[in-house]
């Protein structure tokens, strides 16, 4: 109960801020960190169909493929994933063997339409696909991507026809049983209706007194 409760009031504030849910899914325009989250860090030069990288934190295991392109990491040793082409068009990030609760990603210097697909696992068992479609532009793409209501992330996809230079700083949170906690504007709002329903409940107990 305490969960479904404060996933509505994460999903409603998300949705006040111009996000779009759908079932236990939450895209979120912008870069929205959320409790736990952590950058994603990459060892120099990989090149293949799948690279991988390790959150910074936990030093959980996260990996990026695509059925497309080539993929690369920057001899640098930045935070993002190009490809030997120049552009991405299709990747997608998972972490093997478990699932996050949330994923912020940023398209860098795109054009045309993003097409991102989550596989979400339900609380009580299988497997449920939601997608999400956005207009990229010339820098910055960021994207919040975020489950409520017990689901998990078994993946994201960005699918992009016209593509995008790099995906540029990816962050997760909840990897490896880390548990995401409710923002501290949720759980304001939840103190807010549990002290409307404490006082509520004193001002009916005095109405009763008085009536006997």
């Amino acid at each position: 109960m305490r969960q479904a409760i404060c996933g509505l009031l994460t999903a409603a504030l998300l949705l006040g801020s111009g996000g779009v849910t759908q079932a236990g899914i939450v895209f979120q325009l912008g870069n929205n960190p959320q409790p736990n989250e952590e950058n994603v860090l990459f060892s120099s030069g990989q090149t293949g169909t799948t690279v991988t990288g390790t959150t910074n934190q936990s030093n959980s295991t996260v990996q990026f493929s695509s059925t497309i392109d080539t993929l690369v990491t920057p001899s640098s040793g930045q935070a993002k994933v190009g490809s030997t082409s120049g552009l991405v068009h299709n990747i997608t990030m998972t972490t093997p063997g478990t699932s996050f609760t949330d994923a912020i990603l940023n398209p860098l210097n795109g054009s045309g339409t993003a097409t991102v697909s989550v596989v979400a696992n339900e609380p009580g068992g299988g497997q449920s696909t939601f997608t999400f479609s956005y207009a990229l532009g010339n820098g910055n793409n960021f994207l919040t991507i975020t489950a409520i209501n017990g689901e998990s992330i078994d993946s994201v996809t960005v699918d992009a026809a016209n593509g995008f230079e790099d995906l540029r700083q990816p962050r997760i949170s909840g990897v490896n049983g880390v548990t995401t906690v409710p923002e501290p504007a949720s759980m304001i709002l939840f103190g807010f209706g549990a002290v409307s329903l404490v006082g509520y409940g004193i001002r009916r107990r005095r109405t009763i007194a008085k009536v006997s």
